[in-house]
């Protein structure tokens, strides 16, 4: 993500130790840079230089001298988390007594990057706090110390406003902050996708095309309704075989939704795909299972005893069966608020509201209309899999239809393949309904996730330490999250990545879960969570996951953790 040239170092270690000796100078911090046969590295002013392996091995801090002991107390050794801070400096808590904390030499030490002049926080990593500076990125020093000015409110309706961060500690225990959470500003756009071979992962397959580094579809431009080449020769540019444009394969710009309150309806069309748990959100039997529906089996009454929260719907609105796969180029985006450079929000989670309507787009009248429906983002409708429905007004091929909305779908709206339940409950009013219509007119608009219960984490079977994947479900509001960290055993908030094992050639079959970023850890249990969601509020949850799992419990590989904490639903919220 940082587009900044490396120093260009040339390190000749032969013959050549780093115990600050034979040339090379000793760092004054101990943040390893490099190990090699020689030793440990580090880079300071642009220079290598030797670890002080004495130094910094020695349980006895000894540079800079140790402040606390002039009154009487040691200094830390084990923890920099702080405690309390007065005149003399910060102090911590070690074995039950004070101790004080050491500002170490490195806290100004960017090794191989820049330091900010400033400390205007652009976004954050694992590296730590990043600006920009003459159109570059650098790393904001660590003695600017942003977050130690802000203070604490445990009353739910009075939060305290420091330096644009508001912080409320509700009711369930959860700390709600906004102002935290950095974005990037609107000059971040999405780049050009990276140079890709048409092989191996990367392929695209007999059926579709690989344009600007991408797989597309393709279609015969003789036929309104066809999915591919096959009847046409097969390959693009010949035989009336033509390949869509790369764009609708790709991740979407679509504007940036950051209120789910008040949004407009849109009109479009709905086709339905089954039941099924094995969606690109990954969030598994979530979504599917509802205590209304009972034809989804055994699995799905085992999940609703165990987790009866997650099968609950909201009041006066079905919610639970009813799920969606929007275009791909909507469930995959770009948003350049956000870190990363081509896929960097998912839309899994948001929650509209959806009302079939007659084929002029008008609603039915009372008597004879069926009930508004709720559903939620579970999976994607990649253009590349889809030519006929899902890649975007314009390039339908579905010249079977004639109602107003449905062929083509109007600018701005997308391609709505809904679940079994939901079709058949727009359809009859019941989700075993008979679905006589396999595509149907709909508007629907986005709304506030009202969902019942807590936010959830299916934990992946095999987590430990040092690894886990998971995905965090059952979000209130917003529905989305755009970051999730956990802490580290040694009190470092970590983020955590999004399942990187996805082609960039197809990103919008990108999966949604979340997994330790390599070189992270060790983490231990219980641990503390923080989400963000997609309007920037940030929610933490202490002790979010207690254990690793118990292999004997009987929805161990569906492992759903209730980690006690909502996000609040908008003010004035008052439901259906």
């Amino acid at each position: 993500m940082k587009s900044i040239q490396a120093i260009g170092l040339s390190l000749l270690v032969a013959s050549v130790y780093a115990g600050c000796q034979d040339g090379y100078e000793c760092c004054k911090s101990c943040n390893i840079v490099l190990t090699d046969e020689s030793g440990n590295w580090g880079v300071e002013d642009g220079q290598w230089c030797g670890i002080d392996e004495d130094k910094c091995t020695s349980t006895t801090p000894s540079d800079p001298e140790c402040w606390a002991a002039e009154q009487g107390y040691p200094c830390c050794t084990t923890t920099t988390e702080v405690a309390f801070a007065d005149a003399s400096g910060k102090w911590g808590i070690e074995d039950g007594n004070w101790c004080g904390i050491i500002e170490a030499v490195e806290d100004d030490n960017c090794g191989i990057y820049p330091c900010c002049q400033g400390c205007v926080v652009v976004t954050s990593d694992s590296d730590g706090d990043w600006g920009v500076e003459d159109g570059q990125w650098c790393l904001i020093k660590k003695t600017c110390n942003g977050d130690g000015d802000v203070t604490t409110t445990t009353t739910k309706t009075s939060p305290t406003t420091t330096k644009g961060v508001t912080r409320t500690t509700l009711a369930d225990g959860g700390i709600y902050e906004s102002g935290i959470f950095s974005t990037l500003p609107p000059s971040h756009t999405q780049p050009p996708y990276p140079h890709a071979e048409n092989t191996g992962l990367a392929g695209c397959g007999s059926k579709w095309t690989m344009v600007d580094n991408v797989c597309v579809a393709m279609y015969c431009e003789d036929q309104l309704s066809s999915e591919n080449c096959d009847d046409c020769g097969g390959k693009a540019g010949s035989g009336g075989c033509v390949s869509v444009d790369p764009a609708l394969c790709k991740s979407g710009i679509w504007p940036e939704v950051h209120d789910a309150s008040d949004q407009p309806w849109k009109y479009s069309r709905s086709t339905h795909f089954g039941l099924t748990y094995g969606g690109a959100c990954g969030f598994g039997l979530y979504g599917l299972c509802t205590t209304k529906y009972n034809e989804t089996g055994a699995l799905c009454q085992k999940f609703c005893k165990n987790y009866p929260d997650l099968c609950k719907d909201p009041d006066n609105i079905s919610l639970r069966g009813n799920f969606c796969a929007p275009n791909g180029n909507y469930y995959t985006q770009f948003w350049s608020s956000l870190p990363g450079d081509y896929d960097n929000y998912l839309s899994c989670g948001e929650c509209y509201e959806v009302e079939r309507t007659q084929p002029d787009g008008s609603s039915y009248p009372k008597d004879t209309k069926t009930d508004n429906i709720l559903l939620q983002v579970v999976d994607s409708c990649p253009c590349t899999a889809n030519a006929k429905w899902c890649c975007g007004s314009g390039v339908d091929h579905c010249n079977e239809i004639d109602f107003k909305y449905g062929c083509p779908i109007p600018e701005g709206s997308w391609h709505v393949d809904l679940s079994d339940i939901a079709m058949s409950r727009l359809q009859t009013n019941d989700p075993y309904g008979t679905m006589f219509d396999g595509v149907i007119p709909i508007r629907y608009k986005r709304v506030p996730c009202p969902v019942k219960g807590n936010i959830h984490v299916w934990l992946r079977p095999g987590a430990g330490p040092w690894y886990f994947a998971l995905t965090v479900v059952n979000v209130a509001n917003m529905g989305s999250l755009v970051a999730v960290e956990v802490q580290q055993e040694d009190g470092v908030w970590v983020p955590l990545v999004r399942d990187p094992n996805y082609s960039s050639t197809r990103p919008q079959e990108r999966y949604g879960s979340w997994t330790v970023k390599q070189g992270t850890g060790p983490f231990t249990v219980p641990m503390n969570m923080r989400f963000t969601d997609s309007a920037f509020n940030t929610l933490t949850a202490n002790g979010a996951i207690k254990d690793w799992g118990d292999p004997n419990f009987e929805m161990f590989d569906f492992y759903y953790i209730d980690t006690g904490v909502q996000f609040p639903m908008p003010e004035g919220y008052v439901g259906y």
